[in-house]
Order: C-alpha cells, then structure tokens, then sequence
C-alpha cells in the first residue's frame, strides 16, 4: 500500500484523536508502573507476547479493555503518521472486539490515508452502523466523502452533526465542513462555515489559515494577510502555509521583505521535496 506524499497532512481535522490522546499518557504510564513491578520491559514496537495487548490483559480481564487500549494507541500512530504500527493495532483491537465501533472507524480513516478507499468504505460504514451514527465518528466520515470528492454526501454528513446540539466539538465540524466547501471551489459556503467556527471558537487556528486562503482567492489581499498573520501566530507553518504565506508577501503592496525571505528559507529547508518547494523552483505564482 502507498502511503500518500502530499504535504498537507495537518489539513484535516482528525475529529476523534483529541479527546482520546489524553488517555494514552495515563495508559502508557500504567503499562510503565505494571512492567516495573513485574520487571518485564515492555517494547511497543513488538508484535509478539511482550505487546501493549498482552501487558493489559495482566492487568484487565476483559476483551472490551484490550481493544480500547489498542485503539487508541492505532489513533495515536495515526496522528503521527505511523500507519504499519496503526495498522496492526487496530486489527489487534478488533480481534478483541470484532463489534468495536470505533476502531472500525478508525480503521476508516487509515485506510483513506493509505489511499485504500474501497476498505475504507466499509469501515466506516460498519462504524456507522454499530454506533447508531455518533457524531465524531460521522464527522471522520464526512471528512473521508470529501477526499473522495463526494461533496453532496459529505454536506449531509456534515449537517447531521452540526445538527446536533449535544455534540461537544460542532466548532471542530464547522471548521471541517468548510474546509470541505473550500475543496468544492464554493468560497461563499466555506466563508460563512468558517466564520462561524471562529464565532463558536475564536482559537481554531485552520480556520484562520481557512479565511486567509479565500481572501486571497478573492484577491483581497490586506484581509488574507490579517488572517494568515493570527494563524502563524497560533501555529507552525507547514509547506502549505509557507507557500500561501510567500504568496500573499508577492501581491502586497509593501511586503516585508525579510518575513519573506525567512518563509522562503524555510519552505527550502524544511520542506524540500514538497509539491510547494517544486513550484516554488519552478516559478510558480499563485497558490
């Protein structure tokens, strides 16, 4: 399987990780606490007995335990791109529980990234139908109909959890839904989805990066640097953001030249065999 080069995986909202990262430190260090009373090293990069798995059956006798420890460990891998160890996580959590919902749909959301969308089909709809539709795990799913171009079915999806009012993150699915509409060249939509994102949560930064694109699609230039210049702010530039930064540098009327010359640098440096640094050699004008 390939694994996809684009430079843009920090573009999507990867609606579940958040709220199960913070339970893989308390995890980790539990493994950590049990394998020094036993003095057994665990090594997490094994698949045989001394795995993450086996470690918690010393400490929980229940199948549902070991799949939602392996699942979140297959959602952490996935956040830092280490899709093989993802892999064989979640496979592990589901043999565990083969009706475990949201390791299906994080099962989903790899395989779109391992560009394997006729597995990922199936897995998200398999988690949809063992999760009567939650709406993290529906969200993930929206993000996946659009990758694959399926903006209308994407829409709905996306309206059936900012739908819902119970739902913890609907800021987070504003953003993604947007992000979406700007992948479907409807700027207006993806403005106003955007905006309100921002209104319900004033610190999502891809939001402000998500603004400062349409603007300069619209060729307001003044206004896509406001909101590129509060993104950078918030966070670090990747490639995509450096080109988009060095572009609207190119259209002001009275650039800074050295923040210019730093992002340049940078998308040199850091970012050499990315799509940007290619157009940026290849003298390309426009994002």
């Amino acid at each position: 399987m390939n694994v996809p080069k684009g430079s843009r995986k920090n573009k999507y909202a990867f609606e579940l990780i958040g709220k199960q990262m913070k339970n893989i430190i308390f995890l980790l260090l539990l493994i950590s606490l049990l394998s020094a009373c036993q003095n057994t090293m665990v090594n997490s990069e094994s698949d045989g007995e001394e795995d993450l798995s086996n470690q918690y059956s010393k400490a929980y006798d229940s199948d549902n335990k070991i799949a939602d420890v392996n699942t979140e460990l297959g959602a952490g891998y996935i956040a830092n791109g280490r899709y093989d160890r993802a892999l064989v996580k979640l496979k592990k959590a589901l043999r565990h529980d083969p009706d475990y919902a949201l390791a299906h749909n994080y099962l989903g959301v790899l395989y779109g990234r391992l560009e394997r969308p006729e597995l990922a089909y199936k897995e998200f709809n398999k988690s949809m139908r063992l999760s009567n539709n939650d709406s993290a795990m529906v969200n993930n799913y929206a993000i996946f109909l659009c990758e694959q171009k399926e903006f209308d079915k994407a829409r709905e999806k996306f309206k059936q959890v900012i739908n819902n009012p119970l739902y913890i993150n609907r800021a987070g699915a504003y953003q993604s839904s947007a992000w979406c509409a700007y992948q479907n060249n409807n700027y207006p939509l993806s403005e106003e989805l955007y905006r309100t994102a921002l209104e319900m949560n004033p610190h999502l930064s891809r939001s402000l990066l998500g603004l400062a694109k349409i603007y300069y699609k619209q060729q307001s230039y003044e206004q896509a640097w406001n909101y590129f210049t509060r993104f950078d702010d918030a966070l670090t530039l990747d490639a995509d953001s450096l080109w988009l930064g060095i572009n609207i540098l190119n259209k002001l009327e009275y650039p800074d030249k050295n923040l210019l010359s730093s992002y340049i640098l940078q998308l040199k440096s850091k970012f050499p065999d990315t799509d940007e640094a290619i157009w940026f050699y290849q003298g390309k004008q426009e994002y």
